[in-house]
């Protein structure tokens, strides 16, 4: 596993506000077969709806996985330059939830001070978490609880937006709904209706990018630009 490696031409020449989100995926063994193809799915579809923006090349997306180990299967990098890659899951591994987050975070950091050398404004970071299971394996409660601590600071100061996903019934949801303190419960989805959260989340992030977006990181701009009436990114139907 590599973090990422920034050189000069990383961020491009646009001077666009931009919008890192951060997929961290679980890949554990459970969510081998229909499951994973449904995320994969899920995913390529809302690749599409972003690159069908005229604005895709501010959204920059990376990619972290967990199912035995913990791996950056796709670096930041501009939808408009980057397809995100098949997601494969690992037979019978376990679930290092907590190590996948913050990797996730460590990129987010990253690509944030990069954002800041450079003086591109940006909006909120968007972690997208998605699991089937628990956090297991070795150090998995002390590592949770780790990034637990860092997600609800991050969120408490308004510098991280975290749609926190479970998909199936074996989720251990007391523990993901801590993962958000502005959210009253995970997202619940099952392989059905993955597609249609992520053609959610894609139109919710073309709307941000678009300029009516949800606000920017306090750090970078005082000022507040928040949806239009109706357009709040209102997930209550999956929160069950």
């Amino acid at each position: 596993m590599s973090i990422e490696n920034l050189g000069p031409g990383d961020f491009g020449r646009g001077t666009k506000k931009r919008l890192p989100i951060c997929f961290c995926l679980d890949a554990s063994g459970s969510m081998e077969g229909e499951r994973m193809e449904c995320l994969n799915e899920a995913i390529q579809n809302f690749v599409s709806i972003m690159k069908n923006n005229s604005n895709a090349s501010a959204a920059d997306v990376a990619v972290v996985t967990f199912g035995g180990y913990v791996d950056i299967d796709m670096p930041f990098s501009s939808l408009s330059k980057q397809d995100i890659p098949v997601i494969e899951s690992r037979a019978h591994s376990l679930t290092p939830m907590g190590g996948g987050i913050s990797t996730a975070l460590d990129l987010l950091e990253l690509r944030k001070a990069g954002y800041k050398e450079r003086g591109i404004k940006y909006y909120q970071p968007w972690l997208v978490l998605i699991t089937d299971g628990k956090p297991e394996g070795e150090n998995a409660v002390y590592e949770m609880e780790e990034a637990i601590r860092r997600l609800n600071i991050l969120e408490n100061d308004n510098k991280l937006v975290v749609f926190n996903i479970a998909v199936g019934d074996e989720v251990d949801l007391n523990t993901l709904a801590r993962t958000s303190i502005k959210r009253a419960a995970p997202i619940r989805v099952d392989e059905a209706n993955l597609n249609e959260l992520f053609q959610f989340l894609g139109s919710s992030s073309s709307s941000v990018i678009n300029g009516t977006g949800i606000q920017l990181d306090p750090i970078q701009e005082e000022s507040i630009d928040v949806l239009p009436e109706g357009m709040e990114i209102d997930l209550e139907k999956w929160c069950l």
